[in-house]
Order: structure tokens, then C-alpha cells, then sequence
């Protein structure tokens, strides 16, 4: 055999029983096979002929070379020397690929990187582990870990996350050695930019009900009592813990039956109207023999108020009974009756609803619809002639009307539409979700419209929900039913919806579309981009490549308004060199209902790799969140990150620190009033790089407005992104942790 040895097997083949199979076959040698006879002969016949040619002399040159047997001798000398050429440049690229090393990674370049997963560098050969791995260096400072799988290291940061929003350099230093001790030739560097932080986990969505049939997703749909056929008189109550309903009966009775069903029992055997429950569902009012009547549901009890003028409609503002007369509303004062506010006293005037908050009345003057005011007895005229009154939201401050026939508008209580829901019998719920029963089908929508679902159809007249949100009631042939229906999905807060416009602003700004982003400012605000001093399109090199919403919070109620800080980062060829901050509030408009921006207030611009850099605050009313790009040094951290109230005195605060996050606790920030964090230059990083230069955030403290904001404290700290690719598997790490410098 052989005893040729080839290396170059041995990193291909790296199994032991391979490599001798491999060598046994390279050992082996092949017998020349035997010459053709005739193959012999014919080659004797060429010989003799060339022979006898050169005997009888020589042609010309160019005969010769353009004649059959020239033409294949240049054919042939041609083919060995251009098989010559390739075995050199092979031989030439083996042996330049064999002695350069060659680095890459799957992230280098990428500007929306997966925060959990390791950063993946390849090698082209087998690489010197501890030489490698002290030559890596990471910019922002990052302690990590090291792991190997065959040529290919993986760093992953010890926090488990890469920082949100970040721009990463890992940088090959030049002293990283191969298993040969061969050493780069040059520093090498990967460049990529980190995903937004993931969004919080929601609240688990409420178990989706079974449909009681393939045509109805409603559930308990059963009868409760006969009315005895008088539909007209059917007004309906609940009581405040949604477990009773009362009604009148076709006799003008007040009745009440339990919303699961069993006896119906008497409250006042007849003339009975206007019955309603007071906003504490502690007593109920109605009207009987000219009289107001109020049973206290705990006692058991039924007092009558005797009240002047006559009262022909009863209703609550807050704990204080409300009635209407023919001449104005009043209410029962220390020293007897007091009014409220009058009614018009010309045209044929009819009081037909006082809102849940009893701050309005709804009344009828000839064919038109007026909202009374009852703190100013100001009117405003809602809808055109021949409107009609359909109902008020849970909290009284907007009121549905149709014209016949028509769809439902949705007015706030100056008469401003801010909405429109298809037409039918109307209930607004106290979890904004819009009944519309008919004769022939029952449909389900948000107060904007949206979510319109058909639940089912049959007859569903005049529905009234439960103060629960979940169960209604509603008329069918001369009986009044109960039923459940399925929520509906969640409502986007205050802060979701302003979000959405502030990133549509931005992103009409990166993609110079000056129209679509003037459209999302309202005067102010436009004032603001023409004033000089703040660009609504940035040009010029370096150029606006990325920008995130560094922090949010709802500030404001009566219009609603939210303030965002959103930082724009700046970038020359794939470097990210600077970047500054605007601070945008945005406030809806009264009459469309949509979030425009009404203020900004620019900030300076500041050079990157200085040091740390916050990349995200979150703002709770009882702690601050702050997290940076950076791993930082404990020991400096409380004595750098404080929060200033709007006189500029010291919060006396607890801070600590973990993975990256500063969390200030002990807070108590009041809705709406300003604060000031302030990261001072003696933090450093784990390398002992302190931050360049002080840095100021001006912060507003969040209002809570509903239960789902109550859970993160009106806050949504990450702008959204695309989507996550699923994180690459972690190789097993190596037991050494170190801060890469």
C-alpha cells in the first residue's frame, strides 16, 4: 500500500473507522488495462504516414495546421494547457482558502434581531477557543458566556436577552488564532440591530360561550313572566347586583322575578310608571297615584314623596331623586323642591329620559330632539327634524338617535356625532358593547361600530342589559325573556389607540410622505414642524433610518391625551452615529374622535458609543422602570438615577438593579403632574466606561382611566415591530462568563 497520508480527509471524515476506509481506497491502485489490437494497428498506420509524408517533403504552414491531423494536435494542446490552467488556480484557491480565515454571522446586517437567542459566528476552519473568545470584543459593554458547536461560537448575553432597540458591534480582534495557531488577518465586525421588547402577556380572554344553537350564539336564552300582552308599559330594571328584574306588567303592576328565573312577586299592585333603580342599586323610584315612591331594598321599605309640580318622569343624580314636570326638572331639596332647570314653555314640550348621571335631561319640543343641561338649563338641538331618542351610554355623557328607519348616530352631549351603528331597538352595556334587537334578529356592536356581529335571529325587542354586562332582557310575544351573550373582544385603551398614530406619524416621516404625516397634526402641532426649530422631514446624511417610542403614558381625560417620547436614530452608510428626542402629545379631537398631535418639544442631539444609553422607561404610578442598552456596574446605580419633581426636589426613592433595568420604586406620581428622571455621569458600565453626559427625561405622571389600564398603569413602553423569528437553538454553554471589552 501507499503510505500517502492526506489531512485534508481526516477534517472531512472525522470518524476513526472512515478515515481507514478512506485511506485503504486511496491505496488502492487500478491495472493498466490491455491495448486493443486494433488499436495497435492503427496507430501503425499513422506512424507510416507521417513517415512517408515527411519523406516526399513538407507542405505549406497553414496547410498543415488547417489540415485534419494539425487541426487535432492544436485541439489536443490546447485542452492540456487549459487543464493545466485550472489545476493551478485550484490548487492556488485551496491553499488561499486553507490559510485565510473567514468570518460571518446570520445577523450581521439585520436591523430587527431577535432579543433571546445567541449571537451565531461562523469560522471556516477550527479556531483556538480561548484565543478566540478573548478576542472578542462588544459594543455596548455586555457580559456574556461562550459556547462552541463544531466551527461556529455562540455568545449570549449572561441577562438571557439582548437590549431592545440596540445596535450591536461584535468585533473579532485580529489576536483569535486557529487550532493551527494561525492568527486573522484583520479585526473583523458584525453589525445588527436588536427587535422592541416583547408586549406584555394579555389577560386571559374570557371563555368563549356555546352557541345554544348553530344559528344563535347566545346562551340561557329562556322566559321569564307573561307580560299579559301590553308591550307598551314593559319598562324594565335591574337591580345593581344583576340578580333581579323588575317590570311592569300589563296591569301597570311593578313586579320582580329573579334574572335565573322562578315566582314573580309584587312591589306595587298597579299605576305604576317610570320605574328606576338608583346609580348605587340600593333603592328603586317610580311614580304611582301622583306620588314618587322609593323602596330601600335592604329595609324592606317604601316611602312616598309627595312633590310639586306633578311628576310625570323619575330619575337620579347620584343619591338625590330627580323628577320631570311639565314646566321644568326638579329635584327634593332641605327646604322642599328646588328646580332644576325649566323647559322650553312655548310648542308641545314632553320630558322622555334623564341620564344615568342625572347631569341631563332628553326632552321633545314639537318634532325636534333637545338635550337639556341641568347644571346650566342650556338646550342643544341633537339630529335633525323627526329625530328620535334611543338611549344614553352607561355614564350618561353621549346619547343614541334616529331618524325613522335610519341608522343610529352616537352624539356627545353638545350634540357633536362622534359615531353611527346600524339601526334597531338599542341597549348600551356597561362593558360598550350596543344591542340592536328587532322583530327579526338581534345584532351586537362597539360604540364606533366596529365588531358589528349578528347573534341571532327571532324577535328581540326592546333588549335592556344587566349592570353585569353579560345578560339582557328583551320582549317576545307578550313575555319578557332573558339571555346571555358573548363578550366582545377587548377595547383598545386610550393608549393603544394614540400609539397607532403616533407610529403612523413617524413612519410617514422616515418614508418622506410629508402629506400623510401633516394629516396627523392638528394646528398646534403643525405650528410646531413650521416654526423653524423642529424638521417634519429630516434629510441629509446622516440620514433617518429607525426610530422607536422610548416612553408613553395616558395623561389626561375630557379629551383624552396621551405624551410620548420617541427617539429617532440617525445612521451614516450601516452605523448608527446619533440619534435625539421628541416629545409628541397627542390629544383627541373633540369632534372626529380621532388622536391627532397637538405638541412637540425637540431635543439635543447626542453622538453614540459614549457610554450607556436608556432605551426604554416605563412609567407606573408607584415606580419607574429604566432599562439601558448596556450592563452596568451595581455599585454606581443609586447614587446616578433620580427622579425630580416639578420644583426640581428629590423623590426619596428605593432603586435597585437587574439585567440591564433600573427599578425606582416607592413613587407615588400624581396624575398628570411633571417629573424629571435624571441619569447622572457617574454611571459606568461593566467595562468602567461612565455615561458621556447627564441625561433628562421629562415625565408626566399617568391617569387611570379603566381596569385594563389599571394593570400596567396606563403605560405601553414598546413601539410595535415586526414580528420575532423563532430564537436559534443555544448551543451548550461553556462554564466562562466574562464582560467582552
Amino acid at each position: 500500500m501507499n503510505a500517502y497520508h492526506d489531512p485534508e480527509l481526516d477534517d472531512v471524515l472525522q470518524d476513526e473507522e472512515l478515515q481507514r476506509l478512506g485511506a485503504l481506497l486511496s491505496a488502492t491502485r487500478r491495472a493498466e488495462p490491455p491495448l486493443d489490437d486494433a488499436f495497435r494497428s492503427g496507430l501503425r498506420r499513422q506512424l507510416m504516414q507521417q513517415a512517408w509524408d515527411m519523406g516526399e517533403g513538407r507542405p505549406s504552414l497553414w496547410r498543415r495546421v488547417f489540415a485534419p491531423p494539425g487541426l487535432a494536435w492544436v485541439g489536443a494542446t490546447a485542452g492540456l494547457v487549459l487543464i493545466a490552467v485550472v489545476v493551478v488556480i485550484m490548487a492556488t484557491q485551496q491553499s488561499a482558502g486553507f490559510n485565510q480565515i473567514f468570518v460571518q454571522s446570520p445577523v450581521d446586517g439585520s436591523r430587527a434581531v431577535a432579543l433571546q437567542q445567541p449571537i451565531l459566528i461562523n469560522f471556516n476552519q477550527a479556531m483556538n477557543h480561548p484565543s478566540t473568545e478573548a478576542a472578542v470584543q462588544i459594543t455596548p459593554a455586555t457580559t456574556v458566556t461562550f459556547s462552541w458547536q463544531s466551527n461556529t461560537l455562540a455568545v449570549q448575553p449572561t441577562s438571557g436577552n439582548l437590549a431592545p432597540y440596540t445596535q450591536y458591534q461584535v468585533t473579532i480582534g485580529a489576536t483569535a488564532k486557529t487550532a493551527s495557531g494561525q492568527s486573522l488577518n484583520s479585526a473583523q465586525t458584525i453589525t445588527f440591530v436588536t427587535q422592541p421588547p416583547a408586549p406584555p402577556t394579555p389577560s386571559p380572554s374570557p371563555t368563549p360561550r356555546a352557541p345554544a344553537s348553530p344559528s344563535s350564539l347566545l346562551t340561557g336564552e329562556r322566559q321569564l313572566a307573561p307580560l299579559g300582552g301590553n308591550l307598551a308599559i314593559a319598562a324594565v330594571q335591574w337591580s345593581g347586583d344583576s340578580s333581579t328584574v323588575y317590570f311592569l306588567n300589563s296591569t301597570g303592576a311593578l313586579v320582580a322575578i329573579p334574572a335565573k328565573g322562578g315566582d314573580v312577586s309584587t312591589v306595587a299592585p298597579d299605576g305604576v310608571s317610570s320605574p328606576a333603580i338608583a346609580p348605587a342599586g340600593d333603592r328603586l323610584a317610580y311614580i304611582r297615584g301622583g306620588k314618587i315612591e322609593v323602596l330601600t331594598f335592604a329595609a324592606g321599605t317604601t316611602a312616598e314623596l309627595a312633590v310639586k309640580p306633578a311628576p310625570l318622569l323619575v330619575g337620579w343624580t347620584k343619591d338625590t331623586v330627580v323628577w320631570a314636570a311639565a314646566d321644568g326638572v326638579y329635584a327634593q331639596g332641605a327646604n322642599g323642591p328646588a328646580q332644576l332647570a325649566p323647559l322650553p314653555a312655548t310648542g308641545t314640550v314632553s320630558v322622555l329620559s334623564i341620564a344615568p348621571d342625572g347631569t341631563h335631561a332628553a326632552y321633545r319640543q314639537d318634532q325636534n330632539l333637545f338635550l337639556l343641561d341641568l347644571t346650566s338649563a342650556k338646550s342643544v338641538q341633537v339630529g335633525q327634524a323627526n329625530t328620535v331618542f334611543d338611549g344614553w351610554s352607561p355614564s350618561g355623557t353621549q346619547v343614541m338617535y334616529s331618524s325613522a328607519g335610519g341608522n343610529i348616530a352616537i352624539s356627545d352631549t353638545q350634540g357633536n356625532s362622534v359615531a353611527t351603528v346600524p339601526g334597531g331597538d338599542a341597549s348600551w352595556s356597561s362593558q360598550d358593547a350596543i344591542l340592536l334587537g328587532s322583530e327579526t334578529d338581534l345584532y351586537q356592536a362597539r360604540p364606533d361600530g366596529s365588531n358589528l356581529t349578528k347573534l341571532a335571529n327571532g324577535t328581540y325587542r326592546l333588549p335592556v342589559w344587566a349592570p353585569n354586562g353579560a345578560a339582557f332582557t328583551f320582549f317576545r310575544g307578550g313575555a319578557v325573556w332573558t339571555a346571555s351573550a358573548p363578550a366582545l373582544p377587548p377595547v383598545p385603551t386610550v393608549l393603544d389607540q394614540a400609539t397607532a398614530v403616533v407610529n403612523s406619524f413617524m413612519q410617514a416621516r422616515q418614508k418622506v410622505e410629508a402629506d400623510q404625516a401633516t394629516a396627523l397634526l392638528d394646528a398646534n402641532g403643525k405650528q410646531a414642524y413650521a416654526g423653524g426649530g423642529l424638521n417634519l422631514i429630516i434629510n441629509g446624511d446622516p440620514f433617518f433610518s429607525r426610530f422607536y417610542i422610548l416612553a408613553s403614558a395616558a395623561t389626561g381625560t375630557q379629551p383624552d391625551t396621551a405624551t410620548f417620547v420617541v427617539r429617532i436614530v440617525l445612521t451614516r452608510g450601516k452605523l448608527d452615529v446619533a440619534d435625539f428626542e421628541e416629545t409628541l402629545t397627542v390629544v383627541r379631537d373633540a369632534t372626529t374622535r380621532q388622536f391627532l398631535i397637538d405638541q412637540v418639544v425637540g431635543g439635543a442631539r447626542r453622538n453614540l458609543g459614549k457610554g450607556a444609553e436608556v432605551v426604554g422607561v416605563v412609567v407606573a404610578v408607584d415606580s419607574i422602570q429604566i432599562t439601558f442598552d448596556s450592563d452596568l456596574d451595581p455599585g454606581t446605580v443609586a447614587d446616578a438615577v433620580h427622579v425630580l419633581d416639578a420644583k426640581g426636589r428629590l423623590l426619596d426613592v428605593n432603586t435597585s438593579y437587574s439585567k440591564r433595568t433600573v427599578t425606582v420604586s416607592g413613587l407615588a406620581l400624581k396624575a398628570g403632574a411633571q417629573y424629571q428622571l435624571v441619569v447622572q455621569t457617574t454611571l459606568r458600565d461593566v467595562l468602567g466606561h461612565n455615561v458621556a453626559a447627564e441625561y433628562d427625561l421629562q415625565l408626566i405622571g399617568p391617569v387611570i382611566k379603566n381596569k385594563p389600564d389599571q394593570k400596567n398603569g396606563g403605560i405601553v413602553s414598546a413601539s410595535p415591530g415586526p414580528a420575532s423569528p423563532t430564537p436559534t437553538p443555544t448551543p451548550a454553554a461553556s462554564p466562562s462568563s466574562t464582560p467582552s471589552s
